[in-house]
């Protein structure tokens, strides 16, 4: 069978990846240690965190405003885009509204919540 050029390329390339891995697994140790803990807050620790944070789905008009980048008009758009399609479930879901982009969403993204007490997760075991 005779391999067109590409075809050539293609087989080196699977066998220096079928190399690769054989060194990766012949200086992988045998060894296996537990995995840390990953950090998460608690339901208290979450709710401090959200204090002084603008939540996106109960704020009002004039709150909203106080965002930077939202004026009167992005902010009557996301309470009608909330009236209409319901809470943000996170706060990168603004970005569904029509006149706030990915620049808009990183300077605010710090400053507003999603949630409320009652979206926190308890993960303490």
């Amino acid at each position: 069978m005779r391999l067109t050029r590409s075809g050539r390329r293609m087989v080196a390339l699977i066998m220096t990846a079928g190399a690769v891995m054989s060194l990766c697994f012949a200086q992988r140790s045998t060894k296996m240690t537990p995995l840390p803990a990953l950090p998460h807050d608690t339901p208290a620790m979450a709710q401090a965190s959200r204090e002084g944070l603008v939540d996106v789905n109960t704020a009002g008009l004039d709150e909203l405003m106080t965002l930077p980048g939202i004026g009167e008009a992005r902010a009557q758009a996301i309470l009608d885009d909330r009236e209409a399609n319901g809470p943000y479930r996170y706060p990168e879901n603004l970005i569904r509204v029509k006149g706030i982009g990915e620049g808009i969403l990183s300077q605010i993204l710090d400053q507003i919540t999603a949630g409320g007490e009652g979206d926190a997760q308890d993960l303490s075991g």
